[in-house]
Formats: structure tokens, C-alpha cells, sequence
């Protein structure tokens, strides 16, 4: 076997591996016996069908069937002879075969890692937003824990802004005369209802009916594509009462016996939340800072393997809101997740070159731990999952994400971070906009 590299286009390498003798004729003689077999060939019994005719009906299975026997027994020796590994799929672009020798020249090409020169950490510095925990946001939480247990208790008044109105409904069509009965609530002021039917129900009470005409309906698009009748019936008008801040609330929150001791244990699970919330902003933004800081060349076959992925991720997230996915202008979407696929790439190859460089390892233990986190979450035994990541070779890419996310937390203490006003944050994330305008036009 001889093997040639050769540098291509970018970060894509040409290896092309010559073999000849007895293994070149061991996979055509495998390759055509199997052919004759199973070949339907008028003229020829199976079994009796000449080489010369299975060549010419099927050269391109017979090329595909020596190369891939060739590759499964000589590529990765070749690839370490040349000291190269491959980021992703290793295509086959030319298969040459002499039966006569006989020999085989299969060329393969294929992307290699990029060379990523560090810079100095300690040099690097990174803005993030000036946050400070408050009490305003326990009394906003507060709030939200009010709003959830709040009760909707029936009045006898008009309907005012803020109240829960159930009402039965019958929609007619107009030109079809089609009817559709039904009942639904919504809350007056929230946008639920049309702005017409809000309207039509101000100022009325429980019992009583209202009837809209020639009302017209639209498209997803905004276009008028008919008009209905709808007449409605007020079951009910209701009012929200929210739950005291007292000892009985505090007991059905399960925070304590009394209210002091609930809100206590609000503000330290607050604390705690922003805390890691204030930390994972501060990977992130340094994330973000070293992908802009070190420049260098992106494997095209990777972010192609991103896109996919990421592009099925997002189909699967339209369908579950009830968008077709025939319906979704593909091509549009894909440039929108270009971006989030190159910069997911580009920051999985920077953590793992910094991992090396930092010496970063993962214990299986640590793969264990963070097994029995995904477990908890999935609601499986920490066995029942660990079995299947390993059924499904997925051990490995936990150990590396681990190794990445180790990797930046080392980082972060070697950087230097400077907190600036949210607003300055937002002024520049805005300059930056209108600069990329400025260049686009």
C-alpha cells in the first residue's frame, strides 16, 4: 500500500491510497461473484453472467465495494502514517481500477482540525453587565407566586378590565352558513378576545347575549379571506382575589410555617439563582469573547453537520406550535441558523485546543455525576441512561462537553473581567448593529 497526501482548498486534505495485488483481486472476485448471483441479466443464467457484462452494468458498485474494502483495511494506518485525522466524514472522490494488474487507486478527501494559536489570557478582558441582587426582584417573584395561586371568585357587576369572562359561543360563516358552537374564557384587557368582542362586552353583565355581524377573518398573512357572524352568551364575569402574605399561604407554598420564615427562604433561593445566573452570564460573555479574539479557519463539513442538526432541531420546534414544516421557507431558515452553527463550531474547537493547552482531564467520575444530573432531569434511574448514552456512543461527547465547560471555567480565572452599566452594554451591542449595516450597504 501506498499512500500520498496532499494539502487541497482550506483545511481539506487529498489522500490517495494505491494498492495492488492479491487484496485488489480478493474484492473483485467477491464483489463480481455476489453480482453474478444476484444480477437479473437477460440472455445469462445467475451464476454464468461474464465478467465484461457485470463490468459494464454495474462498474460503479464494483468501484464502491473495492474502495470501501480497501479503506476499512488501509485508511486509518494511512492517516497516522501522515499524521492527519479527519474532523468529520472522509468522502471518496475517485476510484481507478486495472483488473488486468490488478491494482486500485482509491483518493479520498477530507477536512483537518484548524491551528489555533492561543492567546494570553491573562491579556484578555471581558465586559459584562453590572448586576446587583435587590428586593425588588423577591417582591416581583412574591408577585408571581400571588398571580399563580390567585382565585377567580363569580360577581354580580359589569364587566371591567382585568376580570375572567367564560361566555358560550356560535360562529356563523357567512357565505357557507357553516356553524361552530363552543365556550372559552379569556381576560378582558389581556388581548385574548377581538378587540370587538371586548368592546361589544363592556359594560354587560352574566346572562346576558350580544351578537356581532359581518365580522371579518384573516390569514396568517393579514388577508381578509371572509366574514362571520358571532353570537355570545355571558356564562360568567369573575374577579381575581390573590392569596394574603400570611402563615396559611406560606404553609401551602410548603416554604415554612409562617410567612417570615417562607419569605427568608424566597430571598436565599433568589440569592442562590442569580448568583449562578450572574456566573453562567459570565462564561457566556467570555465564551463570546474568545471565539471574537481567535481568528482562524472553520471546518466546512462541520458547520454543514451543525446545520443539519440544528435545522431539524428547529422543525421539530415548529411542528409542536402546529406550523407545517412543508410550509417553512427552508432556504430562509437555514441562513438563520448559519450563524449559531458556525459559532457553535468554532467555540467547541477553541474549548477543546484550550483543554489541551490547560491540561484539562474528566474523571469518570465526574461523567457519572453529570450522568445522574441528566437522569434526574429525564426522570430514569442513573443506570437505565448511562446504558443507553453507551448503546449509543454518547459517553464520550458528555466527557468532552465536560472537558470544554472545565476548560472555560479555568479560563475565567485567568481573564479579567470589568462590569460595565447595562446601558452602555446595550448602546454597544447597537453601534455594532449599525456598523454591520453600514457595511452591508
Amino acid at each position: 500500500m501506498k499512500a500520498t497526501l496532499k494539502e487541497d482548498k482550506g483545511l481539506y486534505r487529498e489522500l490517495t491510497l494505491e494498492v495492488e495485488g492479491a487484496e485488489v483481486k480478493s474484492a473483485l472476485d467477491e464483489i463480481y461473484q455476489y453480482l453474478s448471483h444476484t444480477a437479473t441479466i437477460p440472455g445469462f443464467r445467475r451464476g454464468k453472467v461474464p465478467r465484461k457484462i457485470l463490468r459494464k452494468r454495474f462498474s460503479s458498485s464494483i468501484e464502491g465495494h473495492v474502495a470501501k474494502t480497501l479503506l476499512d483495511k488501509y485508511l486509518e494506518k494511512a492517516l497516522e502514517e501522515k499524521g492527519v485525522k479527519p474532523v468529520a466524514d472522509v468522502f471518496i472522490t475517485e476510484v481507478k481500477i486495472d483488473e488486468e494488474k490488478p491494482s486500485a487507486t482509491v483518493v479520498v478527501k477530507f477536512e483537518v482540525p484548524p491551528q489555533i494559536e492561543l492567546k494570553n489570557l491573562e491579556e484578555i478582558t471581558v465586559e459584562v453587565p453590572k448586576v446587583e441582587f435587590s428586593q425588588e426582584q423577591v417582591e416581583n417573584y412574591i408577585n408571581q407566586l400571588r398571580e399563580q395561586n390567585a382565585q377567580w371568585n363569580p360577581v354580580d357587576r359589569e364587566i371591567g378590565k382585568g376580570d375572567l369572562v367564560e361566555v358560550e359561543y356560535e360562529i356563523t360563516d357567512t357565505e357557507s352558513g357553516e356553524k361552530e358552537n363552543g365556550e372559552t374564557s379569556a381576560v378582558i384587557g389581556e388581548g385574548l378576545f377581538r378587540k370587538e368582542i371586548e368592546e361589544a362586552l363592556e359594560g354587560k353583565k352574566a346572562g346576558e347575549e350580544i351578537e356581532l355581524k359581518g365580522l371579518p377573518i384573516y390569514d396568517q398573512e393579514g388577508k381578509e379571506v371572509g366574514k362571520v357572524d358571532i353570537k355570545l352568551k355571558i356564562k360568567a364575569v369573575k374577579e381575581k382575589v390573590l392569596p394574603e402574605l400570611n402563615d396559611e399561604f406560606a404553609k401551602k407554598l410548603n416554604l415554612g410555617e409562617t410567612w417570615e420564615e417562607a419569605r427568608k427562604k424566597i430571598e436565599e433561593q433568589l440569592k442562590e439563582q442569580f448568583e449562578r445566573s450572574k456566573e453562567q452570564q459570565r462564561l457566556e460573555k467570555l465564551l463570546l469573547k474568545l471565539v471574537e479574539v481567535h481568528k482562524f479557519d472553520i471546518p466546512e463539513s462541520l458547520v454543514r453537520r451543525e446545520t443539519d442538526i440544528l435545522f431539524e432541531r428547529r422543525l421539530q420546534e415548529l411542528s409542536a406550535y402546529g406550523i407545517n414544516p412543508n410550509q417553512v421557507d427552508r432556504e430562509r431558515l437555514l441562513n438563520e441558523i448559519l450563524p449559531t452553527a458556525v459559532f457553535n463550531v468554532a467555540s467547541r474547537l477553541l474549548l477543546d485546543r484550550l483543554a489541551d493547552e490547560l491540561n484539562i482531564e474528566v474523571s469518570e467520575e465526574e461523567v457519572n455525576r453529570e450522568i445522574e444530573k441528566l437522569a434526574k432531569a429525564y426522570n430514569v434511574s442513573p443506570e437505565e441512561l448511562k446504558n443507553s448514552l453507551q448503546d449509543r456512543g454518547l459517553i464520550e461527547m458528555i466527557k468532552a462537553d465536560l472537558r470544554r465547560n472545565k476548560a472555560l471555567e479555568e479560563a475565567s480565572k485567568k481573564v479579567k473581567f470589568v462590569e460595565v452599566e447595562p446601558k452602555e452594554e446595550k448602546k454597544e451591542e447597537e453601534n455594532k448593529e449599525e456598523n454591520k449595516e453600514s457595511e452591508n450597504s
